[in-house]
């Protein structure tokens, strides 16, 4: 019995320094070693559906070649102008990633021309090239640091083209043809989303189409052209509608 005051005074001491020391430790602010580590952001939604317009110009280069000999009639010349359509495309979005697709249709004014040698170096004959429309359907790849997208593209691409051969002197045509040239696209832009749902863009397409010949009955098979060559250098700009708002998520 006389070992009990003792014992009993030691565990209530024991139990008065337990509590205060938790009472101090709430006090004290977290150690940062022991705190997890959250890292948080904010991401820009890119992601769905879009329309707009875009304009600029296009500078080609064309070159016509005879039908029979293959001999280049005239040398690769200039066909330069303007262009302005519509656009639309649909993106998805993984974190700071997006994945989409986009097509457009635009108005072209370009055109170039070069005398032609013909089948006898007469000078009398000039050879024209005119791109009457462009389109594209390509896919796109980009990264979105924020309110900026930026993007690589390729794909498909079609042109509205319009050869023929006219008189050096009058200007009048003498022979000419129309046709729809396949081809192929790639190229690059950024997108920066100024306002709610709404974006502003710039970007630069090389487009690569198809040879297209064409014959000249008034004027002979002498001046048949066995390919008219026609690349083209794009460079435009234009404002997106985003039908989603493009809202802001934290992550």
């Amino acid at each position: 019995m006389k070992l009990s005051l003792p014992i009993s005074t030691a565990l209530v001491g024991a139990a008065i320094a337990l509590c205060t020391t938790n009472a101090i430790a709430a006090d004290l602010p977290p150690d940062p070693r022991e705190t997890p580590l959250v890292r948080s952001g904010l991401i820009y939604g890119w992601q769905g559906a879009y329309v707009g317009f875009a304009g600029g110009g296009s500078l080609g280069r064309s070159q016509h070649v005879d039908r029979l000999t293959g001999r280049d009639d005239t040398p690769r010349f200039d066909v330069n102008g303007g262009i302005f359509g519509g656009t639309a495309g649909y993106n998805w979005q993984v974190m700071s990633w997006v994945i989409g697709a986009e097509g457009d249709l635009s108005w072209a004014g370009q055109k170039g021309s070069s005398v032609d040698s013909g089948p006898a170096g007469n000078p009398d004959f000039t050879s024209f090239t005119k791109v009457q429309w462009l389109g594209t359907l390509r896919g796109r790849v980009g990264y979105t640091p924020g309110n900026f997208l930026l993007y690589a593209t390729a794909g498909y691409a079609a042109a509205g083209v319009e050869t023929g051969v006219r008189s050096s002197a009058s200007g009048a045509v003498m022979d000419s043809a129309s046709s729809w040239r396949s081809g192929w696209t790639v190229g690059a832009g950024a997108e920066w989303a100024f306002a709610p749902a709404w974006s502003a863009k710039v970007e630069y397409l090389y487009a690569k189409f198809e040879d297209g010949g064409f014959a000249t009955p008034n004027l002979g098979t002498a001046f048949d052209r066995s390919h008219v060559a026609l690349d083209d250098n794009i460079v435009r700009i234009g404002v997106n509608y985003y039908f989603s708002g493009m809202p802001v998520r934290r992550y």
